[in-house]
């Protein structure tokens, strides 16, 4: 029997981002076309829809909380 998870939603606006199919015991779409689509994946937090989203969730907390790449994005896995 499979383990359920939850779906994948936005940490900031809330999107959907992908269906947790418990049959296959994965999520459709799969991480790696979430981030090919331009979803932002960080480890042990969550994901978010966009830079823009994960950039404006920092600013309602005031800090930067997450690691970001030369050209200013949160990345934390290469991009497909």
């Amino acid at each position: 029997m499979s383990k359920s998870f939850p779906d994948v939603v936005c940490v900031q606006c809330a999107k959907l981002l992908a269906r947790a199919d418990p049959a296959s015991d994965t999520h459709i779409p799969s991480p790696e076309k979430l981030l090919a689509s331009g979803a932002v994946a960080v480890p042990n937090f969550g994901w978010f829809c966009s830079q823009d989203c994960a950039t404006r969730y920092e600013q309602a907390r005031g800090r930067t909380m997450f690691d970001r790449n030369a050209a200013g994005e949160v990345q934390y896995y290469p991009k497909p």
